[in-house]
């Protein structure tokens, strides 16, 4: 259970699209908080990888650069960038 406060102009504007879509507020809400969720977790796994590969290449260690890069691409998904989130 989660509790949001929203401003009036955005409590206004969610029972509006609420209507117009025939969704519940908490719908709206769910699958927003997922989006953002998924872009955010996507986006910091992303960062984590640069900084390591970052961090190896100072080393200046080819070597260590490709473990690195090997280590992190190891058992990750197969993302399909082309479909929307």
């Amino acid at each position: 259970m989660l509790g949001l406060r929203l401003d009036a102009e955005m409590t206004a504007h969610l029972d509006r699209f609420s209507k117009a879509t025939r969704r519940s507020k908490s719908d709206i809400a769910r699958d927003a908080m997922r989006e953002y969720l998924a872009r955010h977790t996507v986006d910091e796994e992303y960062r984590r990888q640069v900084r390591a590969i970052a961090a190896a290449m100072n080393a200046a260690d080819l070597a260590q650069v490709d473990a690195v890069h090997d280590d992190l691409m190891a058992g990750e998904p197969n993302y399909d960038w082309s479909s929307p989130v």
